[in-house]
């Protein structure tokens, strides 16, 4: 009977030894794996095909972009992508106006001036989601020394660098320094970019409502979110005008009825008075439309139809009616 039990007890130990050596060869196995990643989950960048959710972008990849590069110009880094989650990685403190605008995707890589050692540039492909969003990033950070370009509807350039939207795509290419020979290069990979790139058409909307009397040249803009300080208010066209000497904004948006015009209407008039506004009993023609007076500054807000309106920034209570009335009639055209 001992022989027996003694019997037992070693068939039991050797057993128990093989169940461990099955598995400490499993987890050296695994140990190993995590020195030897698949190149595919690592690489992140825009050589390999996008999420299959995001159709539009996964057709690009910087192979086609800017092919054929101008004469000189050769990649210096491989390209990089960037999503909604590491965003801030590459531009901490402006990602939140592109997020606010609905980004999805941005691409980015540098090359090379192999004429100059000091010279490089680097490509910014932000796919917005649509071609308002686009219009949207585009606009808002407009610069005061920009000259206007006939690449496309949205396009201009600087000293040292090159904005333009194509499509839902919102493309920076902008150089390490200014230089009289950066224009012809950086604006032969615009245009390359362009045919390389599919594009939606574009639908019409509020910016071509606005009246053209006064109005400055390269002054419309969307704001996506936020527009004014008002947490309520996204998808704000405005426009610029010249008035006496005095520079004052209109500003538009279609929203989803009539009655979600008004009601949006009342909420930005309660809002300018619970910061200081004064109620101005001036008679106007818009129904409904109210005129405050805040910050030495008039305003007038009003509804048409499905559009929420309004004038700001006047510098006298005729400046805002002025304006108003023309843009009300733009709108009732």
């Amino acid at each position: 009977m001992i022989q027996e039990k003694g019997y037992t007890r070693s068939r039991q130990t050797v057993l128990s030894l093989v169940i461990l050596s099955v598995l400490m060869v499993i987890g050296a196995g695994i140990f190993l794996a995590q020195f030897h990643y698949n190149p595919a989950v690592l690489q992140k960048n825009a050589f390999l095909p996008g999420p299959a959710e995001d159709k539009a972008l996964s057709r690009l990849s910087t192979g086609n972009f800017f092919k054929p590069l101008p004469a000189g110009i050769r990649p210096l880094t491989p390209a990089e992508t960037f999503d909604r989650q590491n965003l801030s990685d590459k531009i901490d403190g402006k990602a939140e106006l592109y997020l606010s605008a609905g980004f999805k995707r941005l691409i980015s890589q540098r090359f090379k001036d192999e004429h100059k050692a000091d010279q490089w540039m680097e490509a910014f492909i932000y796919d917005m989601g649509t071609v308002q969003n686009a219009f949207s990033v585009f606009s808002t950070q407009r610069r005061n020394d920009a000259t206007a370009l006939d690449l496309a509807q949205n396009a201009y350039r600087t000293s040292n660098a090159l904005f333009l939207t194509h499509g839902r795509y919102y493309l920076e290419i902008i150089a390490s320094k200014a230089s009289e020979n950066l224009p012809g290069p950086v604006k032969v990979m615009a245009e390359t970019f362009i045919g390389n790139t599919p594009s939606e058409t574009a639908a019409l909307n509020e910016s071509t409502l606005f009246p053209k009397e006064g109005q400055l040249n390269g002054s419309i803009s969307l704001i996506a979110a936020n527009a004014f300080g008002y947490e309520g208010f996204d998808k704000i066209y405005t426009a610029e005008y010249q008035l006496d000497g005095h520079t004052l904004m209109a500003y538009l948006s279609r929203r989803k009825t009539p009655e979600k015009a008004k009601e949006m209407a009342a909420a930005y008039t309660a809002f300018l008075l619970a910061f200081g506004g004064k109620n101005n009993e001036t008679q106007l023609p818009q129904k409904g439309a109210r005129m405050i007076e805040i910050l030495d500054t008039y305003e007038i807000v009003f509804s048409h139809g499905p559009y929420l309106a309004g004038v700001r920034d006047a510098a006298s209570a005729d400046q805002a009616k002025m304006l108003a009335e023309r843009l009300d009639h733009r709108l009732k055209e």
